[in-house]
C-alpha cells in the first residue's frame, strides 16, 4: 500500500469515527434533563469561541504553518514550531483574558443584535438564564487556546506525513465530551466545561508524537511566511464568521429550543458532507495537483463530479423525505428531547437536504482551483458565496427556521453555477455535461424521495428511537430502489459500470 493510500485511509477513518461519536455526542447533549433555553443558551455561548476558531487554530493556522514547517530544514521547523507555538499561545490569551473580562458585555451585545434583527425579546434575556449564559461564555472560551494548540500540533505531525494521532485526536475531543456530560448531566457548568476538557485532550494526545516538544518565547524569520499564508484564510474565514455572527444574532431570539434544533440538523448535514462529499475530495486532491491543468486533470475531476452527483441526490432525497424519522431515531431517546426540539430539528434536517447536492460537488470544484493554482478565483466565488447566504438569512430571518436554512440551499446553488463557470473558463470542466448530470441526479431523486416518504408514512408516524427504524429501512429502500432503477436507465454511473468500480 503506498504511502498516500494509507494517509488517506486515515485520514477517512479519523473522519468517519469523529462525525459518528460527535452525533453521540450531540444526541446526549439534546437529551440531558436541562431546559431547552439553557442548552440553547450553551450553543450560543459555544459559538464565541467558534467564531475565531478558523483563524487560531483549524484552516488559516494549518492550511499556513503545513507549507512552512514542510519546506524548512527538520531543525529549523522544530525550532520554528516552538518559537511559534509560544506566539499562538500568547495571542490566545490575551483574547481569553478580554473575553473572561467582557463576559457579560459579549453575551449582552449579542442578545441586543438578536432584539434588534427580529424586534422581540430573546428567551434568553431572562436573568437567571442570562446569568448562566454568561457562566458558560466563561466556561466555553477556553476551548479556543486548547483548539488552538491542538491545531498547531496536528500542523507539526502532518508537515511530516504522520497522519495517525492527529487524525483520530477529535475522537479524544468527543469522548472528554461526552464523559462529563454523563458524569454531570444536571450540571450546567459541566455542559460548559465539557468542550474546554475535550479540547485539551484533543491537543495533549497529540504530545507523545512531538517529542519533547516545548515552547521557545522568541521571534523566527519564517514568521512572515506563515502570517503572510494567514492573510488570504484570515479573510475568507472572516466573512464566513461574519455569516455565523448574523445566523447567531438571527437565532437567539428565535423560540427555546431552536439554537439546538439548529445545531442537530446542522450536524446531520456536515455528517453527511463529510463522508459523502468532504473524504472523496480530500483523497482527489493530490492526484488532481499533480495533474496540474493538464488534459488528464480535467477528464478526472469532469468523471468525479458526474460519480459524486449520485450519492449526493440520494442522500438529498432521504434527507428531505425522512427527516421526521432520522431526527426520531437519533435524537428521540428520552422524554427530555422535547416536541419544540423536534420540531425545529426536523425543519433544519428539511431544508438543508436540498443544499447537500450542491455542497457536496462544491467541495470538489474548490479544490479544482487549488490544483491549477487559482487561490484568488476560489477566495473570490467563496467569499461572494458566504455573504450570499447572510443576505439569505437576513432577508428570511422572520419567516422562521424551514425558510432560514433555504438561505444556504440557494447560497449553495448559486456556488455551484459561479464555480462550474469559472472552473469552465480555466479548461478544467466541461460545464454541459456537469449540469447534465447534476440534473439527471436530481430528476432520479425527486421521485425517489416522494415514494420513500410514502412507504414510511404507510409503515408507522415518526416517534421515539426505535420506533422510527422500521419506517427509516422500509422507506429506505423503496427510495433506493426506485432512485437506482431511474440513475441507470438515465445513464448514470452507480456502484459498478462495466464490470468496474463506479
Amino acid at each position: 500500500m503506498s504511502r498516500i493510500l494509507r494517509n488517506t485511509l486515515l485520514v477517512m477513518s479519523g473522519t468517519l469515527a469523529s462525525r459518528l461519536l460527535g452525533q453521540l455526542r450531540q444526541t446526549i447533549l439534546t437529551n440531558l434533563p436541562l431546559p431547552d433555553t439553557l442548552k440553547d443558551a450553551f450553543w450560543v455561548a459555544y459559538r464565541i469561541p467558534n467564531l475565531l476558531r478558523e483563524l487560531l487554530a483549524e484552516g488559516a493556522i494549518q492550511n499556513a504553518l503545513i507549507p512552512v514547517l514542510a519546506q524548512l530544514p527538520p531543525e529549523e521547523a522544530r525550532r520554528f514550531a516552538r518559537r511559534f507555538g509560544a506566539f499562538l499561545l500568547g495571542v490566545n490569551l490575551v483574547v481569553l483574558g478580554l473575553g473572561l473580562l467582557f463576559a457579560p458585555q459579549i453575551a449582552g451585545g449579542l442578545l441586543w443584535l438578536s432584539e434588534a434583527a427580529l424586534g422581540q425579546a430573546s428567551p434568553l434575556r431572562d436573568p437567571e438564564v442570562f446569568e448562566q449564559l454568561v457562566l458558560l461564555v466563561r466556561l466555553t472560551l477556553p476551548f479556543l487556546l486548547a483548539i488552538s494548540m491542538a491545531a498547531l500540533f496536528s500542523s507539526m505531525l502532518q508537515s511530516g506525513e504522520r497522519f495517525g494521532l492527529s487524525s483520530f485526536s477529535p475522537v479524544a475531543f468527543n469522548l472528554g465530551a461526552i464523559g462529563l456530560m454523563l458524569l454531570f448531566p444536571q450540571s450546567v457548568a459541566a455542559l460548559g466545561l465539557s468542550v474546554t476538557v475535550g479540547g485539551a485532550l484533543q491537543a495533549l494526545v497529540q504530545l507523545p508524537g512531538l517529542k519533547g516538544y516545548g515552547l521557545e518565547f522568541r521571534w523566527h524569520p519564517a514568521f512572515r511566511q506563515a502570517l503572510a499564508r494567514i492573510g488570504p484564510f484570515a479573510f475568507t474565514t472572516s466573512v464566513r464568521q461574519f455569516l455565523n455572527l448574523v445566523l447567531l444574532s438571527i437565532l437567539a431570539a428565535y423560540p427555546s429550543a431552536a439554537v439546538t434544533g439548529f445545531q442537530n440538523g446542522e450536524l446531520f448535514f456536515t455528517t453527511a458532507l463529510g463522508l459523502l462529499a468532504v473524504s472523496p475530495a480530500m483523497a482527489a486532491f493530490p492526484r488532481l495537483s499533480a495533474l496540474g491543468g493538464s488534459e488528464a486533470a480535467r477528464a478526472l475531476l469532469s468523471r468525479l463530479l458526474v460519480r459524486l452527483a449520485v450519492p449526493l441526490a440520494f442522500a438529498s432525497a432521504m434527507m428531505v423525505a425522512l427527516a421526521p424519522w432520522g431526527v426520531g431515531l437519533v435524537y428521540a431517546l428520552t422524554p427530555n428531547f422535547t416536541e419544540a426540539n423536534r420540531t425545529f430539528t426536523t425543519q433544519t434536517v428539511t431544508a438543508l437536504g436540498l443544499a447537500l447536492l450542491p455542497w457536496g460537488l462544491n467541495q470538489l470544484l474548490l479544490r479544482g482551483f487549488y490544483a491549477v493554482g487559482q487561490v484568488g478565483q476560489a477566495v473570490r466565488v467563496t467569499v461572494a458565496v458566504a455573504l450570499l447566504n447572510t443576505l439569505g438569512y437576513w432577508l428570511l430571518r422572520e419567516q422562521g427556521l424551514f425558510a432560514l436554512n433555504l438561505a444556504t440551499a440557494a447560497a449553495g446553488w448559486a456556488g455551484l453555477a459561479a464555480y462550474i463557470h469559472r472552473l469552465e473558463r480555466l479548461g478544467m470542466v466541461e460545464g454541459g455535461q456537469t449540469w447534465r448530470a447534476t440534473l439527471k441526479a436530481s430528476l432520479a431523486a425527486l421521485p425517489a424521495g416522494l415514494l420513500a416518504h410514502q412507504g414510511a408514512t404507510w409503515l408507522g408516524p415518526p416517534g421515539p428511537f426505535l420506533v422510527n427504524l422500521l419506517p427509516l429501512l422500509g422507506g429506505g429502500l423503496v427510495g433506493l430502489a426506485v432512485f437506482a432503477g431511474l440513475a441507470r436507465g438515465l445513464g448514470l454511473p452507480l456502484w459498478r459500470e462495466d464490470g468496474k468500480r463506479g
